[in-house]
């Protein structure tokens, strides 16, 4: 069995039933492309993510009172 290059990729000490969300956005290729790779990286499956879906007008994240944000732009 081969063992993951980055076994801790999951913090640990966070309340059971704790959950984040992931949000990708760009171009269908290269959300595909990421999830793969977070697949090949033993962070979670493929088939945990939606389909990907075409965002025809502005979208608007609402959080849960609480929470926090962070956001990560990355060129490919």
């Amino acid at each position: 069995m081969q063992t993951s290059p980055l076994p801790h990729l999951t913090p640990s000490g966070n309340a059971p039933g704790e959950s984040i969300r992931h949000i990708l956005l760009g171009k269908p290729d290269a959300i595909r492309q990421t999830i793969h790779l977070l697949h090949a990286l033993h962070y979670t499956e493929t088939i945990l993510w939606s389909p990907v879906l075409t965002i025809e007008d502005a979208l608007v994240i609402t959080p849960t009172q609480g929470e926090a944000m962070s956001l990560l732009r990355k060129q490919l």
